[in-house]
């Protein structure tokens, strides 16, 4: 907790600046979000063991890779059978906890560029200021990924 109180002191100033990318804040939560996302995956993968995750009854990953795959009549993983189309490969998000937030934590990520390139002004700025905009964004991704795996699921 204290380190998240000292990332938002030290990032207040630089969020007051008017040379970062119009979108910052749009993007700091989509990365906010993307972090949170890691940091429960992160969490389940790390600390099943005893956490919300088991009394939920979400199958550890161990268990969990199976529901890719189909069973025959004795409940025997049948591995190389698709439980159902594209259930081993593109609709792999759909079977377990540890797809469904990689595939979360990549969509996140992959709607941060876009947002923070529509914000892109059309001057050129410093290359600081780019670095600034990612620091900013960097610092969102690891105040959720610290709330989700430090504290939420600790």
């Amino acid at each position: 907790m204290r380190n998240l109180i000292i990332m938002i002191i030290v990032c207040l100033p630089i969020l007051c600046s008017a040379q970062l990318n119009k979108n910052i804040w749009k993007a700091s939560i989509l990365q906010g979000a993307a972090g949170f996302v890691d940091g429960a995956n992160q969490a389940y993968l790390f600390h099943y063991s005893g956490s919300m995750f088991e009394k939920w009854g979400i199958a550890p990953n161990e268990e969990a890779w199976r529901n890719k795959w189909a069973k025959d009549s004795n409940g025997n993983t049948l591995v190389g059978t698709e439980r159902f189309p594209l259930s081993s490969t593109s609709l792999v998000f759909l079977t377990d906890f540890h797809h469904s937030t990689r595939f979360a934590y990549n969509r996140l990520n992959e709607a941060t560029v876009l947002v923070y390139a529509f914000g892109h002004r059309a001057k050129t700025k410093k290359w600081w200021w780019y670095v600034l905009d990612f620091g900013v964004m960097f610092a969102a991704r690891s105040v959720g990924f610290s709330a989700s795996f430090d504290i939420i699921f600790k």
